[in-house]
């Protein structure tokens, strides 16, 4: 597994353990509510784990952005 799929993946699991049982790969990029909460997760993550990471997440955010 990739970083993104590993971002994403956790993204999804963070998610349903706030309380969102039906997000899921695809749709946390288009639901409103399930991207403003995984592009906040995201954000928090930005200068945590190196440049690497940092490049994944701003990739990721770049996906929501043209999804949404």
């Amino acid at each position: 597994m990739n970083l993104r799929e590993k971002l994403i993946e956790n993204g999804v699991k963070n998610l349903k353990e706030f309380g969102y049982p039906s997000v899921d790969k695809e749709n946390i990029f288009t639901d409103l509510i399930y991207s403003k909460f995984f592009i906040s997760m995201l954000k928090d993550n930005l200068g945590q784990a190196g440049i690497a990471v940092d490049d994944t997440i701003h990739g990721l955010l770049k996906e929501i952005e043209k999804e949404g």
